[in-house]
């Protein structure tokens, strides 16, 4: 028995479109070999639709399923998972598209089409995939509204103009059910991309590691604070703080005996003796800073902040060397609120055990640099006094502040400070704070981002990988750990305008800024303002809709309904969706009652305005024949032209082999133009 297509001829390209446009962000990040299978259905399915080929059997289709689900499986090693599931599914999607020959099968296509577009959103919630995935449903969409038309000479465009039309219909109903339907976290958690490259800092410091980071202009977070924003000079974002030192890297330690749980805290657990202390000095008044911080991710778990932070909200813990920890790795964009008041650093205390940690070097590293600080320490006994002996000796000695910083022997700290005396950020602070243990002040290296560029279109800052930087923290009786810079003794300019700013009065810094290609964002034009358009747009996105969770939300609706409840939120959303029916009835109702005129309807009534604009008016409902009779008597040197266009316009009008093609409407308006300058 032979096959009875019931998909209507002018919509099958929206259904091979809408398979193609739907398995588009698989393809592009997944295997060669899904494309190669995807092009073949679409191979078969043309060959198909034109007579040239018969649809495979139920054989070849079985071997193309077998294929497919043991290629995802050689590929990923599994069959289950986000990026596996995900593959299968499209692989899957593809292999139906050849079983379509009822309607029944298109319905099936289509409903695994916005199955397959939704799951685009589980590897990029941009504002751009957003707008792609809204595209391959409104797509999807005009397959469903041709394929329940049953006119066969109707146009496919007609069909995506109906979809775009219902497509924005149904964005007011989306937007009211986002605002007001509860956010709940899902019942499972899914860990998307967590096999990708690790982006960002390490988890240890040693020399040249922060300066390579520098080279590359990718953003690291955005910052937006609620009130006033420090200046760039005390814009130190703490990311990790490294106390363990084996002679050439510094890594982060917890000294021997302390419980993590008296290190770290986390809201909602006891609060460690430390933490009581200075959020009772917080809650005293103390000036601070209120910001939200959306970092990239980075597949670790530290995060950015000003000192002292205290979380706000977010998945968020703080330990006690004033370091914000994720709860879990970042591999997706991560938002988290913060408040950091610098003045209680002071209130965080110093045992024995730390102070032993802060206070190791190994045993056969930097002889002469020990030398060198134990000089000073008998000159100066005061740790404030040492400290600007370092800083001195950092400035009066020909030390250079570098990107390209000369590779270091055995001993890197003597050989930085006695022999090449070049170097980047970490090469400071890594001499400087072995300089402060060898003389008996505590210290330790702190690793983060130093400055900020600030969006002129809104009011948040971009940190860049290239505004990574390192700097030394000591321990000062009566007023705890205080932050010393000694790159700034040696390249104020860095800290206060920037790396560029360095850069450029260095003495490689045209050149380097030309290589690294950093001299783009700093340079004006229109290329820098669409570059901030597409940054604070990105970034809005960020906060208004993505970062739109169950806080955001309860603040929202507060400020909305007064005092959010579920009563108060059920009826808001009741009275919004019966608005918006209303409006939509209302529409309908409008559209009903007008009358729509077709297009050889309003050739005709154009005429017919003008004729009675010119002369004397006409009566309605004049046949073509008529109105042709009425200009001629009214305009003798008119009744040609006037025969002429009556004549062809019935020819159009009234055959009913088909429709007017663009090129006769094209050619009667062009008559009805030439009796309206025999009318003037």
């Amino acid at each position: 028995m032979a096959r009875i297509y019931q998909v209507p001829s002018h919509t099958r390209l929206w259904l091979a479109l809408a398979v193609v446009l739907c398995s588009i962000p698989q393809l592009v990040k997944g295997v060669l070999w899904q494309t190669g299978l995807l092009a073949l259905v679409i191979l078969i399915r043309w060959l198909v639709d034109h007579q040239r080929l018969t649809l495979p059997g139920r054989i070849v289709r079985s071997m193309l399923l077998i294929g497919a689900v043991g290629l995802t499986f050689f590929s990923f090693g599994r069959l289950y998972g986000p990026e596996a599931g995900v593959a299968l599914l499209v692989s899957l999607f593809a292999l139906k598209y050849l079983e379509v020959v009822q309607q029944r099968d298109a319905y099936v296509v289509i409903v695994l089409g916005y199955f397959v577009c939704a799951t685009a959103l589980l590897f990029s919630q941009t504002l751009g995939m957003f707008l792609y995935v809204l595209l391959c449903m409104m797509v999807l969409t005009t397959c469903l509204v041709g394929i329940n038309h049953s006119d066969t000479r109707a146009s496919g465009w007609v069909h995506g103009k109906r979809a775009a039309m219902m497509t924005l219909q149904a964005i007011p109903m989306m937007v009211v059910l986002f605002l007001l339907v509860p956010r709940v976290a899902p019942l499972w958690n899914m860990q998307v991309g967590g096999d990708k490259a690790r982006t960002g800092m390490s988890d240890s410091m040693s020399p040249g590691q922060i300066s390579e980071l520098s080279e590359s202009a990718e953003l690291a977070f955005r910052v937006d604070f609620e009130g006033e924003m420090p200046s760039r000079g005390q814009r130190y974002w703490r990311g990790l703080t490294l106390s363990h030192y084996d002679g050439r890297t510094w890594q982060q330690a917890i000294p021997q005996g302390i419980p993590e749980s008296q290190y770290l805290y986390r809201p909602g657990n006891n609060k460690p003796d430390w933490y009581q202390r200075i959020a009772e000095q917080r809650e005293s008044g103390q000036p601070g800073y209120r910001y939200q911080v959306i970092a990239e991710p980075t597949q670790r778990r530290w995060l950015f902040s000003l000192d002292v932070p205290f979380p706000i909200y977010g998945d968020v813990a703080l330990a006690k060397d004033m370091r914000l920890v994720a709860n879990r790795p970042v591999s997706e964009r991560f938002a988290y609120r913060v408040e950091s008041v610098p003045a209680v650093a002071e209130e965080i205390d110093l045992t024995r055990l730390e102070r032993q940690l802060m206070l190791s070097i190994p045993e056969d590293a930097g002889v002469k640099a020990r030398g060198l600080a134990q000089q000073w320490r008998l000159e100066s006994p005061s740790a404030e006094g040492i400290a600007q002996r370092a800083l001195q000796y950092f400035r009066e000695q020909p030390f250079h502040y570098t990107l390209r910083p000369p590779r270091l022997a055995m001993d890197p700290v003597d050989d930085f400070l006695f022999r090449t005396r070049r170097g980047f950020c970490e090469h400071y602070a890594s001499s400087f704070t072995f300089l402060m243990r060898a003389a008996g002040v505590p210290a330790r290296v702190v690793v983060g981002y130093q400055g900020g560029e600030r969006n002129e279109l809104g009011s948040h800052l971009l940190v860049r990988q290239y505004d990574a930087h390192a700097w030394s923290e000591i321990w000062l009786e009566n007023k705890g750990w205080t932050r010393v810079d000694p790159t700034a003794a040696v390249a104020p300019e860095r800290i206060e305008f920037g790396l560029r700013e360095a850069l450029e009065n260095s003495e490689e810094g045209s050149d380097l800024l030309d290589d690294l290609g950093l001299r783009r964002f700093s340079d004006g034009g229109v290329l820098a303002l669409v570059s901030q358009w597409m940054d604070y747009v990105d970034f809005r996105w960020q906060t208004w809709v993505l970062g739109y969770d169950s806080v955001f939300q309860s603040e929202f609706l507060g400020d909305l309904l007064g005092a959010v409840s579920p009563t108060r939120i059920a009826i808001a959303l009741i009275v919004s969706v019966g608005v918006l029916m209303g409006l939509y009835a209302l529409f309908l109702l409008w559209r009903t009652g007008k009358a729509k005129q077709t297009l050889m309807e309003r050739e005709y009534w154009r005429l017919h305005q003008r004729a009675s604009e010119r002369g004397r008016p006409l009566v309605v409902g004049l046949s073509p024949m008529q109105l042709c009779d009425a200009i001629s008597e009214q305009w003798p040197q008119a009744a040609g032209a006037a025969q002429s266009w009556a004549k062809y316009y019935q020819k159009l009008h009234y055959d009913p082999a088909s429709p007017p093609n663009k090129q006769q409407r094209r050619h009667l308006r062009r008559l009805r133009n030439r009796l309206y300058k025999l009318l003037d």
